[in-house]
């Protein structure tokens, strides 16, 4: 691609000599025929090292016969640019792959697409231009929404419900059984999982059915790799959930929550709407809405922490002193 083309498709001007892009590069180890953009000042003088082209915005200074694209805003011409370059996965054609098992009853829409040895359980239903990708398991009574993407080998236990343009990660379980004992035998799980419409799953999750009623994700929920969500847990819309996070059963996470990596909400605690959980946070006890609660086990206030911590600062400054005086050396002034 030229990098006149890209300039005209991202609103930009082109200074320098046009020439053939191949690919995107890290500014590091660009090479020349690449494309870096350049996000940050910082990252601009080892970018120029690598005969790459550039992307800057309108006022970075720049040596004149570099090829540089000039953009309004470099952060907003960033997600167009990865557009640009990007690859998408064909995870499976449009049609039935001779492989594939459609059970008797099993409702799927001719625009869609079922992936190499999937299994679409009876009563199940996928949507129009929805992919089920390779080795997917739809159980009975299932419902897929339209333009919604399963990577390959998600499982979705049967009566489980994916909204419309939902992506589920490679590896991804909704509506297992979930972690509920009593007397020492595992209770019956009646529920199942519902994910509305616009949520993203990353690869390896898990979301447990609900004993009664429904486990539920709100729409255009954004929920990293590796993450747990317990039995009968609720989430609601627009939540951000880095990977490798935890939800105990019968939580509660109102709309717009944002949380960083490795958070473990303990169970039937509410977050409530708009408040944002730093990352490593154990959270115990129900946060109010729309505050920022700190790293650290059990999780608190953000201002709390922060006293804590300078508080810690200062008793190090005592006992230096005390530990003087015990000595009979004079404090420092």
């Amino acid at each position: 691609m030229l990098l006149s083309e890209i300039a005209q498709r991202l609103g930009g001007r082109l200074e320098g000599p046009d020439t053939e892009i191949t690919d995107l590069a890290p500014p590091d180890r660009a090479r020349p025929g690449e494309l870096v953009v350049v996000r940050e000042a910082r990252f601009l003088p080892a970018a120029l090292e690598t005969g790459a082209a550039l992307i800057l915005d309108e006022t970075t200074q720049c040596p004149s016969g570099v090829s540089r694209i000039r953009v309004a805003s470099v952060q907003k011409a960033w997600p167009l640019v990865l557009a640009l370059f990007n690859r998408p996965e064909t995870w499976a054609e449009v049609g039935v792959h001779p492989t594939a098992t459609l059970e008797a009853g099993a409702e799927v829409d001719p625009t869609a697409a079922i992936g190499a040895y999937a299994l679409v359980c009876r009563g199940a239903r996928v949507g129009a231009g929805a992919v089920v990708g390779p080795y997917c398991y739809v159980g009975e009574n299932v419902e897929v929404g339209p333009r919604t993407v399963l990577e390959p080998r998600v499982t979705l236990y049967p009566r489980t419900r994916v909204g419309a343009g939902c992506h589920i990660g490679t590896g991804t379980v909704l509506g297992a059984i979930g972690f509920g004992f009593q007397d020492n035998r595992r209770l019956p799980h009646t529920g199942r999982v519902v994910l509305e419409d616009g949520v993203e799953l990353g690869a390896n999750c898990v979301v447990q059915r609900s004993v009664v009623g429904e486990t539920r994700i709100g729409a255009f929920s954004k929920i990293g790799d590796l993450t747990d969500i317990g039995h009968n847990v609720q989430i609601g819309k627009n939540v951000v959930m880095v990977g490798s996070s935890a939800i105990g059963g019968s939580a509660m996470v109102e709309d717009g929550v944002l949380m960083g990596g490795w958070v473990v909400i303990a169970d039937h605690v509410r977050v409530g709407k708009g408040a944002r959980l730093t990352g490593g946070s154990g959270v115990s006890k129900e946060v109010p809405p729309g505050e920022t609660w700190a790293s650290g086990i059990p999780a608190q206030p953000i201002r709390k922490h922060w006293r804590r911590l300078a508080v810690l600062d200062w008793l190090v400054g005592v006992e230096r002193s005390l530990r003087q005086l015990l000595k009979g050396i004079p404090p420092e002034k």
